[in-house]
């Protein structure tokens, strides 16, 4: 070879080279030209409310006085609203989707992605479209006429981001279906439909509880059968037609009555329990708006007690 040929090699080396690195440069450029709070909310204190439709159907979730509420129907929960404002004040926008799955991206927001809106005191409001992939494990906000689509995350956070606006509005809701505890309860009753079984009857005694029928009270055990009762969440709302086989049981008689008393108001509960589904893990409930719930076979079966468990041995 030619120490000209050679020369020349070297030259378009070199070329190829330099042409790859103004390459990679301006791809750089591009990913760091994202602003990477363009879905952020600042100051999240400023949040009103979030509004969430899909298929035809919204979630509105509204700022009240004391609470946020959902469609001004339900309670939202607590815990859920406190991640989504975290999620909305450190997302973090990272590249945009390549021109290749734009459009099919764009396909996939519109099918089955979320139209969120943001609203903010004073009349402002941040509008965006949310999904992912379909494993779920990348998540893409869009804006509101899906022209530029992004992946998102959060800096350390491995959740998928889009998923908090994928619940349903039953998912949204408080789950909370006791919230007393031994100071505040004045009546708890668990009246049962066997005749076989003693009914449980717990009731403020001028300065503690009682147990209807039981003459040693072990109030050990009184407190650790009571403690759970100061936070305890049912496991998810039905809807009705979504479980005939639930559904069905509301033409039976109830196995059980739990009523419940409390200081404050807000927190009386008036139950009935239906009989457990063979092969399943959850017992229903309706309340006193005959709203259907279901809770784990683990949990219903203690709260279903009888006098004699509090009985000192």
């Amino acid at each position: 070879m030619t120490k000209i040929k050679k020369l020349s090699f070297v030259f378009v080396g070199l070329l190829m080279v330099s042409l790859l690195l103004m390459w990679v440069g301006k791809k750089d450029r591009a990913i760091s030209s994202v602003d990477k709070n363009l879905f952020a909310i600042a100051d999240t204190t400023q949040i009103t409310g979030i509004v969430i439709q899909y298929g035809g159907k919204a979630i509105a979730i509204q700022r009240g006085d004391n609470e946020w509420s959902i469609n001004n129907q339900h309670k939202a929960d607590p815990q859920l609203i406190y991640l989504s404002q975290r999620i909305l004040s450190a997302v973090e926008t990272q590249r945009p989707v390549s021109k290749s799955n734009l459009e099919t991206i764009k396909k996939e927001l519109l099918e089955s992605g979320r139209q969120v809106t943001v609203e903010l005191s004073g009349g402002e409001s941040k509008h965006f479209y949310a999904g992912g992939n379909t494993a779920k494990t990348t998540a893409y906000f869009g804006n509101q006429d899906l022209t530029k689509i992004f992946t998102v995350a959060i800096p350390g956070y491995q959740s998928y981001l889009s998923g908090i606006f994928e619940l349903t509005l039953n998912q949204w809701r408080d789950r909370v279906l006791f919230a007393s505890s031994w100071r505040t309860v004045q009546h708890l009753t668990v009246d049962y439909a066997d005749p076989v079984l003693n009914d449980l009857n717990i009731y403020f005694d001028n300065q503690f509880l009682a147990v209807n029928g039981v003459s040693d009270l072990d109030t050990t055990v009184l407190m650790t059968y009571l403690q759970p009762l100061e936070f305890f969440q049912l496991n998810d709302y039905l809807n009705p037609g979504a479980f005939p086989r639930y559904d069905s049981l509301l033409n039976v008689e109830p196995i059980a009555q739990i009523s419940l008393e409390d200081i404050n108001v807000t927190n009386n509960r008036q139950l009935k329990v239906y009989p457990k589904i063979d092969g399943q893990r959850f017992y229903l409930l309706t309340n006193a708006a005959n709203e259907m719930m279901v809770v784990d076979e683990g949990r219903m079966q203690r709260l279903m007690a009888q006098p004699v468990q509090f009985q000192k041995e």
